[in-house]
C-alpha cells in the first residue's frame, strides 16, 4: 500500500481558480468526466489484480473509494448545471 502523499487529481485543479486558460466550461467538464472514467478504469484494474492474487485489497478499496467520490462529484456538478440551465430558461424576459 502506498504511504506517500496523494497528488491532487486533474479534476480538482481547475476548481480553485476558475477554468484553465483556453478552456471553456464544457471542455473542463469533459476533462473531469475523462478523469472519472480513468479512475473507474484504475479501480477495475485494481479489483482484477486482487481477483488474480496480484494486488492488495487495501489498494483496490482506496481506488474504488476514490472513483466513487469522483463519480459523485461529477453527478452533483451535472445536476447543478442542469438546474442552472433550467432556471435560466424559465426566466421571464
Amino acid at each position: 500500500m502506498l504511504t506517500s502523499g496523494i497528488a491532487p487529481d486533474a479534476m480538482f485543479q481547475a476548481s480553485a481558480g476558475g477554468f484553465p486558460e483556453g478552456r471553456s466550461g464544457a471542455q473542463s467538464f469533459a476533462a473531469a468526466l475523462d478523469a472519472v472514467a480513468g479512475a473507474l478504469d484504475a479501480a477495475d484494474a485494481q479489483a482484477g489484480a486482487v481477483a488474480l492474487g496480484r494486488g492488495s485489497v487495501a489498494d483496490a478499496s482506496v481506488a474504488r473509494a476514490k472513483a466513487d467520490v469522483l463519480l459523485e462529484i461529477a453527478a452533483v456538478t451535472a445536476s447543478r448545471v442542469s438546474a442552472a440551465v433550467t432556471t435560466l430558461l424559465q426566466t421571464q424576459v
